[in-house]
């Protein structure tokens, strides 16, 4: 879901600098069943997009992941977009072959336009380059724009930043994603909630259906708690205005590529109480700006539970200052913000090159 509003605001940015724009989507087809491994799944998505992308016209390209980069033929000018690198997602030896194709695609590149810094530190370091700035030339936070030294050019381009304008009546008191139970640790999540939820408080799980859930769990040897609903694949409107209306989101992730969800319960002013999640995590550090102590010490029960306390426990002074301090660290990932680097950045580097 991220991703394709990520690709559909891009689009809609390159439209209104002046330039057109086509959104070619991969079609997998039954080749969907041959993705029953690491390896296979990215071997089965390259390909799928070297089919989407045959017969192009266009002067430039934009490839909106590195595995949809992967098995691309010479194209020029082209930019890969991507939240995290298989050099950090791919471990072991179901990412092998990805870790090394990377490198050659990386390098080739015109232009990279990372998720985050750390995502395109991490690129620039796998293509043998270095240097990576904020969001844009002007840099965010402190950045310093683009790439410095060999390598290609780089500016960071996060995807925009949506909160539901409106809270949903029947919001509950949490909420939580976990559509891969094992990556957003969903027994861990569950038993943290058993341990420190209030009587009668709910938390609402996105992503994932009852069923798959309670199998899930039965796996990891860990009870259903009270006051859980799996809800499925929740439509987005609907899934945004539970999230805004909630005290507390919640996460328990494994690892973290970015943290869409995460970033969206902040821009709506609903508090994030976190384990400390590795990886290009952009809303880690946001999490322990804004509150500390909901930002668990370490990835086990007892301190996401404590964490979660807390953040079920903020009253309603508390929480109006959260949510006015988080809006203003949101304000570089807006769409007003991002559109202006595409406008002044992208476009303009990819159609110098074409």
């Amino acid at each position: 879901m991220g991703w394709r509003r990520a690709d559909e605001a891009l689009a809609e940015h390159i439209e209104a600098a002046g330039a057109t724009c086509e959104l070619r989507p991969m079609r997998l087809g039954a080749t969907r069943r041959l993705q029953r491994s690491m390896a296979m799944t990215d071997v089965v998505q390259a390909l799928a997009a070297r089919r989407a992308a045959s017969g192009l016209q266009a002067r430039a390209v934009v490839y909106s992941s590195i595995t949809a980069a992967l098995l691309q033929p010479p194209r020029r000018p082209h930019a890969v977009r991507f939240d995290t690198i298989a050099a950090l997602s791919r471990p072991g030896a179901g990412g092998a072959w990805q870790r090394r194709r990377e490198r050659s695609v990386l390098a080739r590149a015109d232009l990279l336009l990372p998720w985050s810094e750390a995502a395109g530190a991490a690129a620039l370091r796998a293509a043998g380059a270095a240097g990576v700035g904020g969001i844009g030339d002007a840099g965010a936070r402190g950045g310093s724009p683009g790439a410095t030294g060999a390598g290609p050019r780089t500016v960071v381009l996060p995807c925009v930043v949506d909160a539901a304008r409106k809270a949903a009546p029947d919001a509950p008191d949490a909420t939580a994603y976990a559509a891969n139970p094992e990556k957003r640790r969903l027994e861990l999540l569950c038993a943290a909630w058993a341990a420190s939820a209030p009587e009668g408080a709910r938390l609402v799980v996105g992503g994932i259906d009852r069923a798959d859930a309670r199998r899930w769990l039965s796996r990891q040897g860990v009870d259903e708690p009270p006051g859980v609903e799996f809800g499925g694949a929740i439509p987005r409107d609907r899934w945004t205005a539970l999230v805004a209306g909630s005290r507390v989101y919640v996460s328990a992730a494994r690892y973290e590529d970015w943290g869409v969800a995460q970033m969206e319960a902040l821009a709506a002013g609903v508090p994030l109480v976190t384990v400390p999640t590795p990886g290009p995590n952009v809303a880690l550090p946001l999490a322990r700006e804004l509150a500390p102590r909901l930002v668990a010490a370490d990835s086990t029960v007892a301190a996401l539970a404590e964490s979660l306390r807390g953040g079920l426990g903020l009253d309603g002074a508390a929480r109006a200052v959260y949510a006015a301090a988080a809006r203003r660290l949101l304000e570089p990932y807006s769409d007003a913000a991002l559109r202006k680097v595409v406008a002044d950045e992208v476009v303009p580097a990819l159609l110098r090159r074409a």
